[in-house]
């Protein structure tokens, strides 16, 4: 079972908030626990709900989530700057695992940032991304950047789109060692997600564990590599682009015989 929104996730879950849920008004936030919260928005004919769990993930909900009886002061904070306003806006920062949602326009407009990484966060800044509200108030350990109230958030420091080059990825081989595993060099310096990586990698033939001068040739790999990461990019893009339906995937398992005095026979577990 997936655990956490990877980048694809991300970028599928905020195409769909934006196509089914943008002009709809807010009409309040709940919290089902310190970091999970609910946005209800006025949609007709239909239930429009909005789950947020700090640093896991961020998609539209049917279900019936349970709300504390009492809002916590961060829901009270979402509640007084964001309800009757509109969602104007839903994009990813940059290439980073980070959602904007945008409420209002203009001076008037809010920015809630919901990050997916590491120990995740969720900011409410004004229009220009000054914080006003923090869940999870930190410093960040490399850049000494604060994330804290009446501080800018530092959408600067988000990861960018860079376009897949032939170029881009003989570099990245020219750079690294033998016995380096490609997976791992595509998934730190490619915005994909290491499933997709796997996806595109399976594609092309290339084995499971795919290192460096070993079942990787640099001379004669590389343009057969850049051609099944265009299968990627196309992905991306058409992700981007459409909403794309759910699937319950089940496993089928032989039984197991604990009894040897009785027959089982060819007995099948579904999970």
């Amino acid at each position: 079972m997936k655990q956490r929104f990877n980048t694809l996730d991300l970028q599928a879950a905020l195409h769909e908030l934006s196509v089914c849920f943008s002009g709809c008004r807010v009409t309040n936030i709940y919290d089902v626990n310190n970091k999970t919260y609910l946005i209800k928005l006025h949609k007709p004919d239909s239930k429009a709900v909005i789950l947020i769990e700090s640093g896991i993930r961020i998609h539209c909900t049917e279900f019936d989530w349970p709300k504390n009886m009492i809002p916590s002061g961060f829901s009270m904070k979402l509640r007084k700057h964001l309800r009757s306003r509109r969602l104007e806006k839903v994009t990813q920062v940059g290439a980073d695992r980070i959602a904007d949602l945008q409420f209002g326009s203009g001076e008037a407009a809010y920015h809630l940032i919901v990050e997916l990484y590491d120990k995740g966060n969720i900011l409410l800044t004004d229009f220009e991304y000054t914080i006003i509200s923090v869940l999870r108030p930190r410093t960040d350990e490399n850049s000494d950047v604060k994330f804290t109230v009446r501080e800018k958030y530092p959408l600067n420091f988000a990861k960018q789109h860079e376009d897949l080059t032939n170029e881009k990825i003989k570099e990245l081989i020219d750079n690294a060692k033998d016995n380096d595993d490609i997976k791992k060099i595509l998934t730190f310096n490619l915005a994909y997600g290491g499933p997709l990586i796997e996806h595109c990698l399976s594609v092309a033939n290339f084995p499971d564990k795919c290192l460096i001068g070993k079942n990787f040739n640099r001379e004669t790999d590389v343009q057969k590599l850049y051609e099944a990461l265009q299968l990627g990019q196309n992905i991306v893009k058409q992700i981007a682009n459409q909403i794309g339906k759910g699937y319950i995937i089940t496993k089928k398992t032989k039984a197991v015989k604990l009894d040897k005095t009785k027959e089982i026979g060819d007995e099948e577990i579904v999970t």
